[in-house]
């Protein structure tokens, strides 16, 4: 079980392409964008091994027990309901706008915007209501099958003879300027795959250790490197900040040489369907399960068939996305994401100082074990 931690990390450092961080990073690419990232670099490192090294001393337990164990009830219950209305089911409503948008923009413009997102809502609200466990074995095939496909779209890319690496090198003589405060923000988001802990970790056996952890971190700021350069070598320094849907040009100005398939602009909106369902399935089934926690119903993860609840909780948040829709823009999006961005940095920072703290408690509960009462788990 405790690979599937990895598949989380993996889509997620993928799905930042649908969370507009290439977009911020290079709207201050000659302003910190470059000394941002390498903060955000070291940041991210930091919080994401040490949460996945807290989380191990928990087998079995997600955030919402351990805020039950550590904390006064009301406020672990405070706590769950404000992340999971803040944090995971914006994220879904985020991206789901994002992906349906772009694809209308570049398949079929005059359709209507709300039956496009009909299809992706319908999808996203069964999948996040089936159990935490079937939950993580559609994770895991789905990110089997498509990582293959994307990871050689973006060695293509890199390889490309049309890239200019001139261009490239002119912005990264830019890592002399201070770190912009969005830009680390944005950059952050890639290592955020770990936060799937939150309910995950609820399927992890006693005494597992994630290993090779230190491989993570590595990965992720590789696919944060790419999405941020191969744009610039694509359409250069001036000319990148005037796409609106940067990587989708971005894929649209390179072609295959294999097969029938000629625009790889085509593979990539396939593979980002899957991603982006992906991802809202799994932000709004961790929503799902932070409120179910919360008003105190029983949480297992495996329930067949899925209660009730589920559904008219999924149902509810797909309704919401219509409302999201209706209410922004391309302009408000952007604005909301960022905003979005800057508050999860926030709550990750709180999270992982709440880790820290729950670890303590633990080790003196192993120490006097007569003080504390019999803990919960080992």
């Amino acid at each position: 079980m405790p690979r599937y931690i990895y598949y989380h990390v993996l889509y997620v450092a993928m799905i930042n392409i649908m969370m507009f961080i290439p977009t911020i990073l290079i709207r201050s690419r000659f302003d910190g964008a470059v000394s941002g990232m390498l903060v955000a670099s070291m940041i991210g490192t930091i919080i994401m091994l040490g949460v996945m090294a807290c989380f191990e001393k928990f087998p079995g337990l997600g955030f919402p027990e351990l805020c039950d164990r550590y904390l006064p009830r009301w406020l672990g219950h405070s706590i769950n309901l404000f992340i999971a209305f803040f944090l995971w089911m914006p994220a879904g409503l985020i991206v789901i706008y994002s992906y349906a948008e772009t694809v209308r923009m570049f398949f079929y413009p005059d359709m209507n915007r709300y039956l496009n997102l009909l299809l992706m809502a319908t999808a996203a609200v069964w999948a996040s209501s089936r159990s935490t466990r079937s939950v993580q074995f559609i994770h895991e095939i789905m990110v089997l099958l498509s990582s293959p496909f994307i990871i050689w779209f973006l060695l293509k890319a890199i390889f490309n003879k049309n890239i200019s690496w001139d261009a490239v090198r002119y912005v990264i003589g830019y890592i002399d300027q201070p770190p912009d405060f969005m830009a680390i923000a944005a950059s952050t988001f890639v290592f955020s795959g770990y936060l799937s802990l939150t309910i995950f970790n609820r399927l992890n056996p006693e005494n597992f250790k994630f290993r090779l952890r230190f491989l993570a971190p590595l990965f992720v700021i590789g696919f944060l490197i790419v999405t941020f350069i191969v744009p610039i070598g694509m359409h250069g320094t001036v000319g990148v900040e005037h796409f609106v849907y940067l990587w989708s040009m971005t894929a649209d100005s390179i072609i295959s040489e294999y097969g029938f398939i000629n625009r790889i602009l085509f593979i990539f909106l396939l593979l980002f369907t899957a991603l982006s369902l992906l991802f809202v399935m799994n932000t709004w089934h961790t929503t799902i399960m932070l409120i179910r926690y919360a008003l105190n119903k029983c949480v297992a993860v495996e329930e067949d068939p899925p209660p009730a609840i589920n559904l008219w909780l999924a149902g509810g948040i797909g309704l919401t996305s219509f409302a999201f829709m209706f209410y922004v823009n391309q302009e408000k999006i952007q604005w909301i994401t960022e905003c979005w961005l800057i508050l999860r940095f926030s709550v990750e920072i709180t999270a992982f100082g709440l880790m820290l703290y729950f670890t303590k408690k633990r080790k003196k509960e192993s120490a006097c074990p007569s003080e504390f009462g019999v803990p919960r788990s080992s």
